[in-house]
């Protein structure tokens, strides 16, 4: 009988195991998904963008190519709708002594009059000062309207050096990117540009 009872359970096991009812050694992290569910931030550098930053878990890095054929970056938190950022670096002329002498309002100003302000329900515009150990700089949150939904925005304005801004731009749809503020503050804070 125990015999009998000893089969029938190392049948069971065997079937189990053949058919992918408990998996023994696949590999697959806790929670069963095979996701990526590290917890800790991944280091991400790209040359040909010419920075460095760290990723909080659940953001990843995809190129995207624009009309015109250029490669652009893009970092991406989930799914586009939640938070997607892009990141520009701008240099002010030697001869924009407008701008030479605080050029991230003056970048700000003329981004807000330039195209921003044209946006659909363009509005709740807000400005805060910020810095990471590299750069000071400010940030400008505002919302917005796209294909008819909510929509709020975070610009990181970055001064690396005298003449240079850098601008990391992250948008989303309203109810999921105004809970990640604090990991955009986090992305800002670790970038650094690459020599």
């Amino acid at each position: 009988m125990k015999k009998m009872r000893m089969k029938v359970m190392m049948g069971a096991v065997l079937f189990a195991a053949a058919t992918g009812l408990v998996g023994f050694g696949q590999g697959v992290p806790a929670g069963g998904s095979g996701q990526d569910v590290s917890t800790e931030p991944k280091k991400f550098a790209d040359q040909e963008a010419g920075f460095e930053l760290e990723l909080p878990p659940g953001w990843r890095a995809e190129n995207a190519i624009e009309n015109s054929g250029k490669r652009t970056l893009e970092l991406i938190y989930r799914d586009r709708s939640q938070s997607l950022m892009r990141a520009k670096k701008d240099l002010i002329a030697a001869d924009d002594t407008a701008c030479l002498e605080n050029p991230v309002t003056c970048l700000i100003d003329r981004e807000v009059d330039g195209s921003l302000r044209y946006r659909p329900e363009f509005g709740g515009m807000k400005r805060e000062r910020f810095s990471n150990p590299v750069s000071k700089g400010m940030i400008l949150s505002f919302s917005f309207r796209r294909v008819g939904k909510p929509m709020t925005a975070r610009y990181y304005y970055l001064q690396t050096a005298k003449d240079t801004v850098w601008v990391l731009r992250f948008e989303g749809e309203k109810r999921f990117h105004d809970t990640l503020r604090y990991q955009t503050d986090k992305v800002a804070y670790t970038f650094r540009p690459l020599p």
